[in-house]
């Protein structure tokens, strides 16, 4: 019997393995990745912001769809309490910091969107953090990280991202 069980965890684990990166993926690039360090040091304790991520561009030659976009380092300080997904509409890509309810906090697709974006082409959609300061921070939001499929393959790929949060005088609007 457990040789059998032996052969089933290997036929589960090669299909695994065809199905599912182990990150690897190669096919994102970020707009603007030359200066991608971005700051607010405007932030008070208990209030929420929205952080913009970096805008996609498929590489590659072949269609892929993103999943999901998160930000893989958070420090002491801050808390991501959600994403959306933002359409850039006919204007630039946002680049930083916004106070929660500054913007129509309305225009975000629904939650767990997907993007999908044509071959060598820059994406209209992006991705945004909703994030609490819970107390002095201690360090900068850093590695924006991709899932993404391409054909029937699912990759993890990050884009550098930095945004630096502190605070500070709040901005008198």
């Amino acid at each position: 019997m457990s040789r059998r069980v032996f052969a089933v965890f290997l036929a589960l684990s090669a299909a695994a393995l065809t199905s599912c990166s182990d990150g690897g993926g190669a096919a994102l690039a970020g707009a603007g990745e030359g200066s991608n360090l971005v700051g607010y040091e405007h932030t008070q304790a208990g209030k929420e912001y929205w952080v913009a991520m970096p805008q996609m561009e498929n590489t590659s030659g072949k269609p892929l769809t993103v999943l999901n976009g998160k930000i893989a380092h958070v420090p002491a300080g801050l808390r991501i309490t959600a994403y959306r997904v933002v359409s850039d509409g006919a204007g630039a890509h946002p680049i930083g910091v916004t106070p929660v309810g500054v913007t129509d906090d309305s225009v975000s697709a629904p939650k767990g969107s997907s993007i999908r974006i044509p071959a060598h082409t820059l994406s209209h959609l992006h991705y945004e953090a909703r994030i609490k300061v819970t107390g002095t921070v201690h360090g900068d939001l850093t590695d924006c990280r991709y899932t993404y499929r391409q054909d029937s393959t699912t990759y993890r790929e990050d884009i550098g991202c930095d945004t630096r949060i502190r605070l500070g005088k709040p901005v008198d609007g």
